[in-house]
């Protein structure tokens, strides 16, 4: 009987073992593929019913959903292709340094966590304080300024890693992602890894905010949960002025939304929710009346009611939804001083707008107090924006790299980080944009360049669009000290009375007399450049 019960005994305790086995190795896959479960639910649940919000996306099938099948181990077939074992070492060195700089965030963010107020937001130098830890990268960075963030900002199809990366070599020290639907993001499995890589961005892209757009708090709430441990704080889109945003519903749009209630609740259920600071990207409420003044005043009491609410950073684009294009205008650097004066000693404010070159932002700093500038336009045609170059006292010379070298170290950026493999959706439409932006000079006033640029559907293909150019510059001698800007200034000169070419380098007639051709190509359906949807309508 005793050998018996031993051997009941012994045999139950292998049944629990295997169980226990089988139940954890449940628990690991569950871990790492829970989540495909439910983003499919996710996605079911959606179909349900049409998505004002995703007016990106086509309608809602079956056929959409998809099915994660299994090998006789258990194994997923059809989540990713095998690795070979270099790839596996490679990618395990990133993760294992990636984590380790997560695990440093993580620390300052637990430290932060204990200072936040009751309504979620972070300590008034919370910004000042992550600039500062990062400060050792950017040696070249004048004292006075490395405390003040220099920020590369959310753009479609332009703030893509490799980019990104570009712009930090220059004295960038904070950048934002590409815009990202919340929704597209959480339900859309193609959608999320294109904008993002499952163990974050590399350690060299830090800091970083990652930017949203959407209505749903609870959508947007799962979207930023999804990537807080790799980033420094998440931000709202409610700058994008363009037809897309009025249909989903975001972007300029959303400060209008009930009157601004959406917005405000919007943060409110955020802020306290979220590990990291949760930021908002505004414009200035328009006027109710065609033509009329911009509603400062009505602008200033949605600011008020998303601090109170637990915003931990404003960043103000000093033009409404309808300045965009020709109908631009210089940012209104007064009214963000405003915005400084009243609310700099809870939250750090950011300035957009009207920045091209260092003498912009020490002149922004000081006129508006802001406890930083972003760029967009102009740093998108020349990354060393931030750096003693093209001012007045190099007498207006281009001191920094010249614009074929931005062209060849992004395209050599991109050989290393694929914009469409988890740096940005949209893969060599975006790789064009940049070089279009890049070498717009030299596409005005040779055509042949301009067609290969356009039809660079290979990454050999646009190598070779910047090869014609470097044989170009050889032949004729080209002085990099004379260039100038040119993409950022096709709309300028229609706004700004009296404006001059400062630089040095003839500006051929034909830069400006295309302008509406180039517009054309941006906001056109098949615009072979790409659109920049999502960065608010232009920097100037």
């Amino acid at each position: 009987m005793k050998s018996g019960s031993s051997t009941s005994r012994g045999g139950s305790s292998l049944s629990l073992l295997v169980s226990s086995a089988v139940g954890i190795a449940t628990v690991l896959v569950a871990a790492r593929y829970g989540y495909v479960y439910y983003h499919q639910n996710s996605k079911k649940k959606s179909c349900n019913k049409k998505s004002e919000e995703d007016d990106q996306a086509s309608s809602c099938s079956v056929e959409d959903v998809e099915i994660v099948d299994t090998d006789a181990n258990g194994a997923s077939t059809d989540i990713m292709p095998a690795k070979s074992s270099s790839d596996s070492a490679a990618a395990e060195e990133r993760i294992s340094t990636n984590q380790n700089d997560d695990n440093d965030v993580q620390q300052q963010q637990e430290h932060m966590q204990q200072k936040r107020k009751e309504n979620g937001a972070f300590p008034r130098d919370w910004l000042r304080q992550l600039l500062l830890s990062h400060a050792h990268n950017h040696p070249n960075l004048p004292q006075s300024l490395q405390d003040k963030a220099l920020v590369v900002a959310p753009m479609v199809d332009a703030s893509d890693l490799p980019y990104r990366l570009l712009a930090r070599r220059y004295n960038t020290n904070l950048c934002f992602t590409p815009m990202i639907h919340a929704r597209m993001f959480i339900e859309k499995e193609g959608y999320r890894r294109k904008f993002w890589r499952d163990h974050g961005m590399p350690k060299e892209d830090r800091p970083l905010i990652a930017q949203f757009c959407g209505y749903d708090k609870e959508v947007l709430y799962q979207a930023m949960k999804s990537v807080q441990d790799h980033v420094d704080g998440v931000d709202i889109n409610c700058g994008c002025p363009q037809n897309i945003a009025k249909k989903g519903q975001y972007g300029a749009f959303l400060m209008e939304k009930e009157g601004g209630d959406r917005i405000v609740d919007i943060v409110k259920y955020l802020a306290p929710r979220l590990k990291v600071p949760v930021s908002v990207k505004l414009r200035i409420l328009p006027s109710t009346a065609e033509g009329g003044p911009p509603r400062f005043e009505d602008t200033m009491v949605l600011y008020r009611r998303l601090v109170d609410a637990g915003a931990s950073m404003l960043t103000i684009h000093g033009r409404t939804r309808e300045q965009r294009q020709r109908k631009t205008g210089a940012a209104d650097w007064a009214f963000t001083k405003r915005v400084v004066d009243e609310f700099s000693n809870r939250i750090p404010i950011l300035c957009n707008g009207s920045i091209s070159n260092m003498d912009d932002v020490v002149r922004c700093l000081e006129e508006t107090g802001a406890a930083g500038v972003m760029s967009s336009e102009a740093i998108l045609e020349y990354p060393p924006l931030f750096m003693q170059t093209n001012v007045e006292s190099t007498n207006y010379i281009r001191t920094g790299p010249g614009r074929l070298q931005m062209a060849e170290d992004y395209l050599q950026l991109c050989k290393e980080y694929p914009p469409d493999d988890g740096g940005q959706g949209s893969g060599m439409k975006c790789i064009r944009a940049h070089i279009h932006r890049f070498l717009h000079a030299d596409l005005q006033t040779h055509t042949k360049v301009r067609d290969a640029v356009v039809r660079s559907f290979s990454m050999e293909a646009a190598d070779n669009a910047v090869k014609m150019v470097r044989e170009i510059h050889e032949e004729i001698d080209h002085d990099v000290s004379k260039e100038q800007l040119s993409w950022y200034l096709r709309h300028r000169i229609d706004w700004e009375e009296g404006f001059v070419n400062k630089n040095p380098e003839p500006c051929p007639k034909k830069v400006f007399e295309e302008e509406k051709k180039v517009t054309e190509e941006e906001e056109s359906p098949c615009d072979p450049f790409g659109a920049v949807c999502g960065y608010d309508g232009g920097d100037y």
